[in-house]
């Protein structure tokens, strides 16, 4: 556990210190591509109704006191009984080290690249924008993950045992049946579309090599996290696939579906003024997003 966890840090620190010493090498400007819409009025409407929805769910809806579904599938168990630590000590530093992870993962992206970095670079406007759609896929993310967790009902990997010895781990009988999807693998790897989102799209750091090391670093940070909760028995590997696909296809798809998917992220902003002038429909550029997850 120690060497994985270890090589995980490793990654996404390796790639944080590359992210932030590429911008020396070159200054490419934040700017807006005015072809993109927004902020919209009906995406405040959107983000209060799902945030608070999400935390009626959450707070308002006890849990199920017998789980719906118990027992891993596919290679659920296999990996379970590969992997999983053993020791009190062990399991709580899993647990810690996934909890620090996690809010690591949402530092960098939403208090780092959304708030500071634009302000510090001179564009607060363009940070308003990115905090805006950051709120609108953490409360869309967790709405979808707290009303699945609490519709599905299925035990924590560790359920059975408690069930025979009530000693057996010492959250035994806490949040038992809040095991699909993962909350933790959700937020980070929301967290982790956001920032490939707005990295891939706007030269946040002013280098595009930064940028793109940005996206793989958090990548990293989520991949930690979610990765703990299976060494924390904490989730089964399905969980954290289910909370991944969540999390990560509603933190690239929402900001880059209603705003950066309607125009192209060209190199140079300025082309786009000339395009609207000229009367030319905006052509996609760059990354775009479709599909669903």
């Amino acid at each position: 556990m120690r060497r994985v966890v270890a090589l995980c840090w490793a990654t996404a620190l390796a790639a944080l210190w590359g992210a932030w010493s590429a911008p020396a090498q070159a200054a490419e400007p934040l700017v807006w591509n005015p072809a993109w819409p927004k902020f919209r009025p009906v995406e405040y409407a959107v983000t209060g109704v799902a945030g608070l929805a999400s935390l009626g769910i959450y707070f308002g809806i006890p849990n199920a006191s017998e789980p719906r579904w118990t027992g891993g599938i596919l290679f659920d168990d296999a990996v379970r009984s590969g992997i999983r630590l053993h020791t009190r000590r062990t399991l709580g530093t899993a647990r810690f080290t996934s909890d620090v992870a996690a809010l690591a993962t949402a530092t960098w992206v939403v208090g780092l690249d959304s708030l500071v970095v634009p302000v510090v670079r001179g564009k607060p406007d363009i940070g308003a924008q990115l905090t805006l759609m950051d709120s609108e896929a953490f409360a869309l993310a967790t709405l979808f993950s707290n009303s699945m967790f609490k519709l599905i009902a299925r035990a924590r990997p560790s359920y059975v045992d408690c069930e025979s010895d009530p000693y057996f781990d010492s959250l035994c009988h806490k949040n038992d049946t809040s095991s699909f999807p993962s909350g933790h693998a959700t937020f980070v790897f929301t967290a982790a579309g956001l920032s490939c989102a707005h990295h891939l799209h706007l030269a946040l750091y002013g280098n595009r090599t930064a940028d793109v090391l940005a996206c793989g670093g958090t990548i990293g940070f989520a991949t930690l996290t979610a990765s703990l909760r299976v060494f924390g028995d904490r989730h089964y590997v399905t969980d954290i696939l289910a909370g991944a696909l969540i999390g990560f296809g509603v933190g690239f798809g929402v900001p880059t579906l209603l705003h950066y998917g309607k125009a192209g992220s060209e190199s140079s902003a300025q082309q786009a003024p000339q395009a609207l002038a000229s009367g030319a429909p905006a052509m996609p550029v760059g990354p775009t997003f479709a599909g669903t997850f």
